[in-house]
């Protein structure tokens, strides 16, 4: 749960304290009982939806983590199968210069982009995990 979220329940359970202190006290006016109110209402409302919102996107993201490895080794392969492919095209385009290999080239590179944007995408969801992939796998690359 998030400090905020925490400081507004806390802020709520204090304030109902406060009014039921108060109350003991002497007889509270109808404004101040709906001030009151009011305050321990939004308070609460508030926190609880903010560790609500807080608890729900854990909880996805626990849910998708398995999921979303796998999904990043597949798409981590393939963009490096691509700058493969795009290094032998550019290297058959320096031996024998070819207007078709120039298309093939550039769509090759535009799905590369395609693919660089995913695994950024995927670097929002689960940063600890793809940091670890890239370890790894530079480690499998400095090891070859």
């Amino acid at each position: 749960m998030s400090y905020i979220a925490a400081g507004l329940i806390v802020a709520a359970f204090a304030a109902a304290g406060w009014m039921v202190f108060i109350a003991s006290s002497r007889q509270l006016t109808p404004l101040e009982n709906t001030l009151f109110q009011i305050l321990i209402l939004a308070a609460g409302l508030s926190g609880s939806f903010i560790a609500g919102r807080n608890s729900s996107l854990q909880a996805a993201r626990d849910m998708i983590r398995p999921h979303a490895r796998s999904a990043f080794r597949r798409l981590f392969s393939m963009n490096r199968s691509l700058q493969t492919l795009s290094a032998m095209i550019s290297e058959m385009r320096r031996d024998k210069p070819d207007q078709r290999l120039d298309t093939i080239q550039f769509l090759v590179n535009e799905q590369i982009w395609t693919g660089q944007d995913s695994l950024a995408d995927w670097s929002d969801i689960i940063p600890e995990d793809i940091a670890e992939i890239e370890r790894r796998q530079a480690q499998n690359d400095n090891a070859s």
